[in-house]
């Protein structure tokens, strides 16, 4: 099985990274509205550092296990 090394939108090759990274922004917004619903993100002291931190524990996950190059 071949795996494709880069994304084509048309004309535009993309790298596959691109993917992950806004992949991974989706399931932090979505992360962080769950803890804005629990109220858990109160506890948190520094919610910008915090995003982040999702974010880049997303990006690993999803470039390790979904999308393996």
């Amino acid at each position: 099985m071949q795996v494709p090394h880069e994304l084509a939108i048309g004309d535009v090759y993309y790298s596959p990274f691109l993917l992950v990274i806004v992949l991974s922004l989706i399931a932090t917004w979505i992360t962080i509205a769950i803890l804005n619903k629990t109220r858990v993100s109160r506890l948190i002291a520094f919610p910008s550092t915090t995003f982040i931190a999702i974010m880049l524990l997303y990006m690993v996950g999803i470039d390790h296990f979904f999308l393996p190059f």
